[in-house]
């Protein structure tokens, strides 16, 4: 009898585990375009100037790499392989298309500024963001977490910022709110307005790649998980 009942208990708690749904593990991701081999060493050195000026910015290198967003999101990693393949082939809508790098954005009142390079919101550009959301929208989710993303080194936590920033981009950083640009970081302005005169250049430049990226924090694109080239 007693073998009988430990038997049921064991069948029990074996059926239970099988059954229950598995815990899904969610993640942050960045569809981003990568920019050719000019624009990208323009961003670097940019960035290189900002950091003597303020080495607790972000630091853009292999592992931080300059980019334009198109989306950024919370997805289930399960998931990842089906967002990849709606993007496949998407990247040749504008391979071909030149785009622009118009100014250092930054704002010139503070004494000390988020920059960036602004690029040119064309249509080409326009019409592949907004494919981007129509495409990955079915596998948002919105309950994402620190651990979504790729941690910081130091072991500081994600930054609230970030955490907030990534649920709204649709919402409130999408469509006529898009804004097309590569992040530098923060600087003093005074420094700013010597870079903006002395160091940017506006060149026309075509995108390397579509890729998508785990984020880091504050929007960085760190960990590869695919690319169309």
């Amino acid at each position: 009898m007693k073998n009988n009942m430990l038997l049921s208990f064991l069948f029990f708690v074996f059926t239970f585990f099988s059954c229950a749904p598995k815990k899904q593990n969610i993640i942050a991701i960045d569809v981003l375009l990568i920019p050719s081999e000019e624009m990208y060493a323009q961003s670097l050195q940019l960035n290189s100037l900002i950091n003597q000026n303020n080495p607790e910015t972000i630091k853009l290198d292999k592992n931080h790499v300059p980019h334009i967003t198109l989306l950024q999101c919370f997805i289930n990693e399960e998931d990842l392989p089906k967002v990849n393949g709606v993007l496949e082939g998407l990247f040749n809508t504008i391979k071909n298309d030149s785009l622009k790098a118009e100014s250092l954005f930054y704002y010139s009142e503070k004494e000390e500024s988020f920059s960036m390079i602004a690029i040119k919101k064309n249509e080409q550009l326009l019409q592949l963001h907004q494919k981007v959301i129509e495409l990955v929208k079915p596998f948002i989710v919105k309950n994402g977490s620190e651990k979504s993303f790729v941690q910081n080194p130091d072991g500081s936590p994600i930054s609230e910022s970030t955490l907030s920033y990534v649920p709204e981009f649709v919402d409130k950083h999408s469509f006529e709110n898009f804004d097309p640009h590569i992040s530098l970081g923060v600087a003093q302005t005074t420094l700013l307005d010597s870079l903006a005169l002395q160091v940017f250049k506006p060149i026309q430049f075509k995108a390397e790649s579509l890729s998508v990226y785990q984020l880091g924090d504050h929007g960085t694109a760190q960990k590869l998980l695919w690319e169309s080239k």
